[in-house]
């Protein structure tokens, strides 16, 4: 087998799990990582097309994530970067909603940790945006959805709903989400798939997981009928959590992973990793057709340390709104492609 013939295959069929684990291990030099990139963005250009598609993250009434113990990558599990040290109200969802309808947004997501409560906040934030404006919700509250919510949330012509796996290997998924269950998230993802609605998750590099995990990840998610979105999460160290002096996840290996999935999930969405947003344009270049734009609505105190700087608006007396959309298409259409805020997964 040799790289540069099957990348030249791979432009118009869908590679093989050997094939893909050729590729993961064979794009070892900037030579091999160009022609790789070079053929993904080929590929979603000619399946997807070069619409870039945006949506954007909107505040929660979510009251914080009770995985015990918390994630050990996750800020949850650090005193100096826990998160939902604040609960958004009804009427500030609903405000933070209407910002983002009237930048132009047509689509955003609502998210939180896994409160236990199976998709109630899910359920409520739904109905709060769809009352106040025509968005389309994209909603993401991980592992924590039960199959009558799943149900209610379809009933309100929900765009899609997240459940990422990060990584199918048990061992290592035990190891970084120790408390957590793959068996649960994986029961969540059929049910969402069952029940026809869109499935958007995510796989997590760096983590300890090898070529061959990662190999078998891909291809679980072609399981799924429904599956919409695909996102790669480059792991990055959090000051104060378990795996703080755990390396980070190199742009080039999020980007080469983001490539490979484009060559076996053509027609699918693909997104990158949060808290990387500079990354966007290696990540266009990798094949990536979507982005969720974090950081437009933040708390207070956390916002003035975001990469891109907007026009701030408050909201409430915690939250915050900063319009960073004009960054993001500029960056988007330098590479050639054209900026969609119109929604999509």
């Amino acid at each position: 087998m040799k790289f540069e013939e099957l990348l030249a295959d791979a432009r118009e069929r869908e590679i093989t799990r050997e094939e893909v684990l050729f590729l993961f291990e064979g794009a070892n030099d900037w030579v091999k990582v160009s022609q790789l990139l070079s053929t993904a963005s080929y590929v979603r250009d000619k399946n997807v097309g070069r619409l870039f598609k945006l949506k954007a993250f909107i505040l929660s009434t979510n009251k914080g994530c009770r995985t015990n113990p918390p994630c050990r990558y996750c800020g949850q599990s650090s005193e100096k970067a826990k998160f939902f040290t604040n609960v958004a109200t009804p009427e500030e969802v609903a405000e933070s909603a209407k910002i983002a309808e009237e930048i132009g947004f047509k689509g955003v997501q609502c998210g939180g940790g896994c409160s236990g409560n199976k998709g109630a906040e899910a359920v409520e934030d739904t109905r709060i945006v769809k009352s106040a404006t025509n968005l389309d919700v994209f909603v993401n509250y991980g592992v924590d959805m039960s199959d009558e919510n799943i149900q209610k949330l379809k009933e309100l012509d929900i765009g899609s709903i997240g459940c990422s796996l990060e990584t199918i290997n048990e061992e290592t998924f035990k190891k970084i989400k120790p408390g957590d269950s793959i068996e649960e998230r994986k029961k969540v993802a059929q049910l969402i798939d069952k029940h026809g609605v869109g499935l958007a998750s995510g796989i997590m590099i760096n983590i300890g997981e090898s070529y061959q995990d990662r190999v078998n990840h891909i291809f679980y998610l072609k399981n799924f009928e429904n599956l919409k979105l695909i996102y790669i999460s480059g792991f990055f160290p959090i000051p104060g959590t378990p795996l703080e002096n755990h390396p980070s996840a190199t742009s080039i290996d999020i980007a080469k992973t983001m490539a490979i999935v484009r060559l076996t999930h053509r027609n699918t969405d693909l997104d990158g990793a949060f808290g990387r947003d500079d990354q966007l344009q290696l990540w266009i270049m990798a094949g990536a057709s979507h982005r969720l734009i974090h950081g437009i609505f933040e708390p207070k105190n956390k916002i003035f340390s975001h990469k891109f700087r907007g026009k701030v608006q408050k909201i409430g007396e915690d939250f915050a709104f900063m319009n960073v959309l004009p960054i993001y298409v500029n960056m988007i259409e330098e590479t050639g492609l054209k900026a969609d805020i119109r929604g999509g997964a």
